[in-house]
């Protein structure tokens, strides 16, 4: 019995997820009311459900076939109204419906008699369209010949060269815009213009290469300098630098070009400059500006404190619960139970490392020589892990005493700090490399404010 509970259970419930019982049912009474487009979809969802179901195939083929003779009569008044266009549509809509039963395996009934009556109809509409469309491209008027040549695209889309002149109008009016703005020094507009174009069209004109020239003359030359260390600690100004210049790029600026340590050398020495000089703002922009950079980014290192604590322990004030047994005033009566709280100590055993920074930049400008940006960034950086036990009950501990006559709470990091998984402190390195991609993250943040304007 149980075991036939269970498969009507499974039974009812599978019939409860499926709906083509409800949409046949649906689908007959809009077919008797003579709805035949809602019944059509009824039978189709159907069929979408359970593609073999004879019942639904048959009511589609009676129903669909309904829809598609008056789809095709509103296509004929449309031709005896001479409103080509309209019909046009309505033969395509014929088409789709179609197409759209027979998906779902039900063939309806084609009148292949308006077949060349459409064929007229869309080879006169789309010649005289081709000719308007072609009419707006000579005049430069490329919003209408776009409308135009999607029109004849969706009617058509093989008809002569319509889809490559519908690019053409897309493509044009941008790569005319972005030769203007490359001829008002507008590079960064330029290069985006170009960018669309070649993305649609590589071969278009000479994009490309108006897309690279513009990018070049649009890109802002970035120098990084080494970072100064005015710390004992070695090592860490590597790291910084190193840090700095990936986070640059890797927020893919296309115009920005970030100029790392041996590039800048090998620069400064085609010009008879070295890296020694540049140690101070002027100085660093003065030769910035020789060898073509917007800005030159200088770092220095000031604080640099690392602490280890290593384990200690603690012992906390804690209250744990327990039950006592009261004699019954009233004779014979049973004893209550009460719950106390008494006063003990649990241990916990802890550890500790911190990393503490200041790091001091700034922005200079090679071509006024001025600080454009500059801030002091200190904070630090800090893991620690607490392992508490206690020998008696656990569970019985509270934090503190109930200041009602119902228990206190149990707050439920006081309970999960007797029940941690042992884990392992982060390392120096691991510390370190959260310190330098945080202070790489707050200079690329406060840059990008200059480089993206």
């Amino acid at each position: 019995m149980r075991v036939y509970f269970l498969w009507l259970i499974g039974l009812l419930f599978f019939a409860s997820c499926d709906p083509s019982k409800q949409y046949l049912k649906l689908g007959n009474a809009a077919f008797e009311q003579g709805d035949m487009d809602a019944a059509a979809n009824y039978y189709y969802n159907i069929l979408l459900i359970k593609p073999n179901h004879i019942e639904a195939m048959q009511a589609l083929q009676k129903s669909g076939g309904f829809v598609l003779q008056n789809k095709f009569s509103a296509f004929n008044k449309y031709v005896i109204e001479k409103e080509d266009e309209k019909a046009i549509k309505q033969f395509l809509s014929c088409r789709k419906y179609f197409a759209k039963c027979q998906s779902v395996g039900v063939e309806l009934p084609w009148v292949s008699m308006y077949d060349p009556i459409f064929e007229d109809l869309k080879n006169e509409f789309i010649t005289k369209q081709y000719d308007v469309g072609v009419s707006h491209l000579n005049n430069n008027k490329y919003d209408l010949a776009e409308q135009v040549f999607t029109k004849i695209s969706e009617i058509d889309s093989t008809y002569k060269d319509a889809t490559v002149l519908r690019l053409k109008s897309i493509l044009e009016p941008l790569y005319l815009h972005g030769q203007k703005m490359l001829n008002l020094a507008q590079y960064k507009e330029a290069y985006r213009d170009f960018e669309k174009v070649v993305k649609l069209d590589q071969t278009y004109k000479n994009a490309l290469n108006l897309k690279e020239e513009a990018l070049i003359k649009a890109s802002i030359g970035l120098g990084i300098l080494p970072v100064q260390n005015q710390t004992k600690i070695q090592g860490f100004d590597t790291r910084l630098y190193q840090q700095i210049i990936a986070t640059l790029v890797q927020h893919k600026n296309p115009f920005l070009r970030v100029v790392d340590r041996s590039s800048l050398e090998s620069m400064l020495r085609e010009q008879s400059l070295g890296m020694s000089g540049m140690v101070d703002p002027e100085s660093a922009a003065k030769a910035g500006k020789v060898i073509g950079l917007k800005y030159v980014l200088m770092t220095a290192i000031s604080d640099l404190v690392y602490e280890d604590d290593g384990v200690r322990k603690d012992s906390l004030e804690a209250f744990e619960a327990y039950s006592e047994l009261i004699p019954s005033q009233i004779p014979n009566g049973l004893p209550q139970t009460i719950t106390r709280f008494k006063k003990v100590k649990y241990q916990d055993q802890f550890q500790k490392r911190r990393l503490y920074y200041r790091v001091f930049y700034q922005l200079v400008s090679t071509q006024t020589t001025q600080v454009v940006a500059s801030n002091v960034l200190s904070e630090e950086v800090s893991d620690e892990v607490h392992f508490a036990s206690y020998a008696g009950n656990v569970n019985a501990l509270y934090p503190e005493l109930p200041v009602t006559k119902s228990m206190p709470p149990k707050p439920v990091a006081f309970r999960e700090q007797f029940n941690q998984v042992k884990r392992e402190l982060a390392s120096r390195e691991e510390l370190t490399q959260q310190v330098c991609k945080k202070i790489a993250q707050l200079i690329g943040e406060d840059l990008h404010v200059y480089i993206d304007n």
